[in-house]
């Protein structure tokens, strides 16, 4: 068994017995180096010991690994960092265990460019949302597809949880990230006259209207 193994297992005590910190076979094994002890170790998908405990829940093994030097900021080939998936997996106390360890807060995946904060949008999850906010995470970066954390939650049926994003100073419903861009810059000069305005007067000047033969929604 090793590091990574002995941390999908989410049983502290094989993390200590394959750490050498144990009793039985894997403490043994450990002291004779037949298993790999490298704390900061990635497997073929790019994952850490860290990164296995923190999606897990293991809250007791990622203290335990923290406290002996693993990284919190190593990614997986995705880009997700144990922050991330502690995130995704709704892991509160892993989430600020990382985050007390210097976590960065606002990395980013490699695929879509989601940070820690969208996925905390569309899990639902208010009180990590609280926790990265007051971590230094910027609630209006855009991914790669220009939604905000904000837009995210409401595409996931999130709307309480947008909402609430929305009075901590959250921008980016869905439907507005084709005229502007949100990010942490001051959009006070973002006016009504530059997004294209609907009227019936332009409307009916290009002979589209009710009685134009088309058929309209009301």
């Amino acid at each position: 068994m090793n590091l990574i193994s002995a941390c999908s297992s989410g049983k502290l005590a094989d993390v200590k017995a394959v750490m050498g910190e144990g009793d039985g076979d894997g403490a043994e094994a450990a002291a004779s180096g037949e298993v790999s002890l490298d704390i900061n170790g990635q497997d073929a998908s790019g994952r850490t010991a860290l990164i296995e405990a923190a999606w897990g829940g293991g809250a007791d093994i990622v203290k335990f690994l923290l406290e002996r030097g693993a990284d919190p900021n190593i990614a997986d080939k995705s880009g997700f960092t144990p922050l991330m998936r502690a995130v995704e997996g709704g892991h509160q106390s892993i989430a600020a265990s990382l985050i007390e360890k210097g976590a960065d807060v606002n990395c980013r995946g490699c695929v879509r460019g989601t940070t820690a904060l969208m996925l905390a949008a569309e899990g639902g999850h208010q009180k990590l949302i609280t926790l990265l906010l007051g971590g230094g995470a910027r609630i209006n970066d855009v991914d790669l597809y220009e939604e905000t954390a904000v837009a995210r939650a409401y595409k996931a049926g999130q709307d309480k949880t947008a909402q609430f994003l929305e009075s901590k100073g959250g921008r980016g419903k869905t439907e507005r990230s084709a005229y502007y861009s949100h990010s942490d810059r001051d959009i006070s000069s973002v006016t009504v006259e530059a997004v294209p305005q609907w009227s019936a007067a332009s409307h009916d000047a290009m002979g589209v209207g009710r009685g134009s033969g088309h058929d309209f929604d009301d």
